[in-house]
């Protein structure tokens, strides 16, 4: 088997392509199909050949050769009609910074066109990039959970992350309410100030945020905090925990501006803290999770079970593709998505 660079076949290139060399006829195997098509799973294949698009040239007797047999021309003439009408919910959810659910909302509330095509067997959503520009310029799209919007890496500082200026009268403090530059403050007075004026003014971070190591344990605790500007918010003090304990590594914050608040998503971890006061605020504003006094503090926990489930081998492959497609990172959320959708 050789790799040719460039094949001429109907006045079309095709590159990526593998043939023998002394195979005149251009016979390819179900394998070659696969590379040509970018098609991981035989099954894709089988149900190509049922629905008539792919035609074996041994299908009556393949138990022959005791596989599959295709010609190249039927093949790349399949490729050709598999090309992608448009952009993929996935495609537009990376480009919008946004999860595919998000993407699937839009399009049924109508915000967003597209249209339904097959497309490698799956009838799937397609959008066309000029309405996918045009959505760009007239729509406000919330974004994903991600550290750049709640944490300025090169300046160590988070949003809502404590200040204090400490006077021989009394100490004042301060909060950052914007990381995106110029990074902003805002003051018990309720006075909005760069970060700039307000280091001039004397106040320093009430603690360093140190980098921890990705807590690996699977799922979040969610809590939702009401939007404020008052800078002695009790529920900030949560906060100030979750970023010493934690470190933006295991958290992610996200703005819900039709319900003014922010949620925050925390990895399961041990605070060794034993006030009542702290349990109590954790209580008011948990969401998802679990709250658990321990011998050594408080621990915070995802509220997710394990269950196991057995499928084959065909199965698991087809939840595999049908995961990158929906822009799942593994087969649980495909599977977690599929349930919702019940």
């Amino acid at each position: 088997m050789h790799y040719l660079s460039s094949l001429k076949v109907n006045d079309k290139k095709l590159k990526g392509v593998y043939i023998m060399i002394d195979n005149p006829s251009k016979i390819i195997t179900i394998e070659d199909v696969m590379e040509m098509l970018s098609i991981s799973s035989k099954k894709t294949i089988y149900t190509y050949i049922q629905q008539g698009k792919l035609n074996p040239i041994n299908k009556d007797d393949w138990h022959i050769e005791g596989r599959y047999e295709f010609d190249l021309e039927d093949v790349v003439r399949l490729q050709e009609e598999l090309k992608k009408p448009g952009l993929t919910t996935k495609e537009v959810a990376q480009q919008l910074d946004i999860s595919v659910t998000t993407v699937n909302k839009y399009i049924k509330q109508e915000l967003l066109p597209a249209f339904q095509e097959e497309y490698r067997g799956i009838n799937c959503y397609f959008v066309n990039e000029e309405d996918l520009e045009t959505f760009k310029r007239t729509h406000k799209v919330g974004r994903k959970p991600s550290k750049r919007h709640f944490y300025h890496a090169e300046q160590n500082i988070a949003l809502f992350q404590l200040f204090v200026k400490k006077d021989e009268e009394k100490e004042q403090f301060a909060r950052i309410i914007s990381v995106e530059d110029p990074i902003m403050a805002v003051t018990e007075q309720h006075e909005e100030i760069t970060l700039e004026k307000l280091l001039h003014r004397g106040f320093e971070a009430a603690y360093k945020i140190e980098s921890k190591k990705t807590i690996t344990k699977e799922g979040y605790a969610t809590f939702a905090f009401k939007q404020t500007a008052y800078a002695k918010s009790q529920l900030y003090k949560l906060l100030d925990l979750f970023y010493q304990y934690l470190s933006p590594t295991n958290m992610r914050i996200t703005l819900q501006e039709e319900k003014e608040q922010f949620l925050i998503e925390i990895k399961p971890v041990l605070l060794t803290e034993s006030a009542q006061e702290i349990v109590e605020l954790l209580e008011s504003v948990l969401v998802s999770g679990e709250i658990n006094k321990r011998s050594r503090g408080i621990y915070i926990d995802s509220d997710l079970e394990v269950v196991r489930v057995k499928v084959s081998s065909d199965l698991k492959e087809e939840l595999q593709q049908k995961a990158k497609e929906l822009g799942k990172r593994n087969i649980e959320e495909v599977l977690l998505y599929a349930v919702q959708k019940l």
